[in-house]
């Protein structure tokens, strides 16, 4: 539910808010005694307020001057994000700027694929840890379906934290945690906390009853 405390979670993990109690252990390590610089490293974050700055659109992706841009990569993350094709057909290349902000002829992006930019982004930094914090506000239904797909594969190999209030994207998960709160209230995966009827299971069913209402019309 908005407010349970997802987005606090996400940045008490990355160490950009610290706990008022207790510890948060990576592998054992507990990361108030890891440098700043090498617990940021360990995390690809899209945050729900995360920007398109009027950069060149590889410094975009790579939050690195132009000549410590890896051109390979940019291309390798928008193909991964689902942009390559669209930035190709539309003459996007590494060093058009993004955003009408400081230039006239500067490249804007609809909600959508601005979401789709900013995994682009998370995936060119490659951290040990992906985490996405409500990445598909934005997409139609269709193109939400596309990303959970790509999702996967991004994922593999990776220790992923994927945050969303619509449960349509929670089925793929390994593991669910539902908050309530601010702690978490339930555990399992979709078919255990759908059987376990809390709270998980009467959301799920009332999102669901939605969609069927809008589709069929009933």
């Amino acid at each position: 539910m908005n407010g349970a405390g997802k987005t606090t979670l996400v940045k008490l993990l990355c160490g950009l808010y610290e706990p008022d109690g207790g510890k948060i252990l990576i592998n054992g390590v507990d990361i108030s005694t890891v440098p700043k610089k090498a617990l940021y490293r360990l995390f690809s974050v899209v945050f729900q307020e995360a920007t398109v700055f009027p950069y060149p659109m590889g410094s975009n992706l790579s939050m690195k001057v132009p000549e410590e841009t890896d051109e390979t990569k940019v291309w390798d993350s928008l193909r991964k994000a689902g942009l390559e094709k669209l930035f190709r057909e539309r003459g996007i290349r590494s060093d058009s700027y993004m955003t009408k902000v400081a230039f006239q002829d500067g490249v804007e992006l609809s909600d959508g694929q601005q979401q789709r930019f900013l995994l682009a982004r998370a995936i060119y930094k490659d951290g040990n840890i992906l985490i996405l914090d409500e990445p598909t506000a934005a997409l139609d239904p269709i193109a939400e379906s596309e990303i959970y797909q790509e999702y996967v594969n991004i994922s593999r190999g990776r220790t992923s934290l994927f945050i969303s209030h619509r449960l349509a994207s929670t089925r793929f998960s390994d593991r669910i945690l539902f908050l309530e709160n601010g702690r978490v209230a339930e555990e399992g995966t979709h078919e255990e906390l759908m059987e376990l009827g809390g709270s998980y299971a009467h959301m799920f069913e009332i999102q669901s009853r939605y969609y069927v209402t809008v589709q069929t019309g009933r």
